[in-house]
């Protein structure tokens, strides 16, 4: 960012890579100086201290003296839509992958009260249950891992998972290890709504492993687009958080007798049901008059489209990006406001 313009580059891609992580240092540089910045007076980063960026900003900030502003995921995504829009307080529902939170847990399903008016703060309103990660990243990419953690003590799970043994890269001792795993309490905890979208694609047998990024869950959007919400589920909600294995234990009771396709609709249809009902709930406590959908799940067009819906009949002014990406290529957008106005 350079006086009231920010230059965002295309997205880079995974820096896990050394070659990508390379590539994007070098980005900064070339548009340092096509914008003719002599030097940088704040970086940003994210929250999470793995991160190859952070400690890629970590090192810039040590040798060249810049004071560095770690900024949490989900709200990075948020600021990138306020500022978007030019707002100075919203209710953003930000839901994506997965981001770390402050709590140290893994977020992804975050309701939150955001503000610019001194300087830039948020808190934490809502949220979807936290459910295990068994196996931690191994979760991601076998989506019935995450299924097992939710969904662990639900009669007749163990035959259905013997049954698609086939299904885990080592069988049946695979399952067995999950199961012992679950009882050890060795997993990490997450709220992310793009974990329960995998979960429930897996459940209803549209896909069993992400070969590529949001795999499961665009498939599962793709099987809800040709069915209808016949099981109808009203929200549940416990205290702040929105009760996700009631949704998956649901989808399992019905399994046997309803299309894979209405199925795959109505678990959509109970998410953007909550998710609205809450963010609208948390506006009129808030006072706030601007509800704001961002993060990876928001370019899924069902959920956006039903939370929308439900927002504006409330009588609420709704937002989604149009400039910025709703992904993680909007992050850095976010980041950078949020350092500029922790210097004001």
């Amino acid at each position: 960012m350079s006086r009231d313009r920010a230059y965002l580059s295309q997205y880079i891609g995974d820096t896990t890579k050394y070659e990508t992580l390379r590539f994007l240092l070098n980005t900064v540089e070339h548009i340092k100086k096509l914008t003719n910045i002599k030097k940088f007076d704040v970086l940003a980063c994210d929250l999470h201290p793995g991160f190859d960026t952070t400690h890629a900003a970590e090192e810039k900030s040590k040798i060249e003296g810049i004071p560095l502003y770690r900024v949490q995921h989900h709200f990075a995504h948020a600021m990138a839509l306020m500022q978007e829009h030019r707002l100075n307080e919203i209710i953003a529902i930000t839901c994506d992958g997965l981001g770390y939170g402050d709590d140290g847990t893994l977020w992804g399903g975050e309701i939150l009260y955001c503000t610019t008016r001194d300087g830039a703060y948020y808190k934490r309103l809502a949220h979807l249950m936290e459910q295990p990660m068994i196996g931690g990243d191994l979760a991601t990419r076998y989506p019935l891992r995450m299924l097992v953690g939710i969904l662990s003590d639900e009669p007749g799970l163990q035959e259905f998972l013997i049954e698609r043994s086939r299904l885990f890269p080592h069988g049946e001792k695979e399952i067995e290890l999950i199961f012992s795993q679950l009882q050890k309490k060795r997993y990490p905890v997450t709220s992310s709504c793009g974990r329960i979208l995998d979960a429930t694609s897996a459940l209803l047998g549209i896909c069993y492993e992400r070969t590529y990024e949001g795999e499961p869950a665009m498939r599962l959007e793709s099987a809800a687009s040709y069915g209808k919400d016949v099981l109808k589920l009203k929200p549940r909600v416990k205290g702040n958080m929105i009760d996700t294995k009631y949704l998956l234990s649901q989808i399992f009771q019905y399994l046997d007798n309803r299309k894979t396709s209405d199925l795959a609709a109505s678990a959509q249809s109970y998410l953007a049901r909550s998710i609205a009902e809450v963010a609208i709930e948390k506006a009129v406590d808030e006072g706030v008059k601007h509800v704001g959908f961002t993060g990876g799940c928001a370019y899924n067009e069902c959920l956006t489209k039903m939370i929308k819906k439900r927002v504006e009949e409330a009588g609420f002014t709704f937002h989604l990006h149009e400039q910025v990406p709703a992904g993680d290529g909007g992050l850095s957008f976010g980041q950078a406001t949020t350092a500029a106005l922790k210097l004001l």
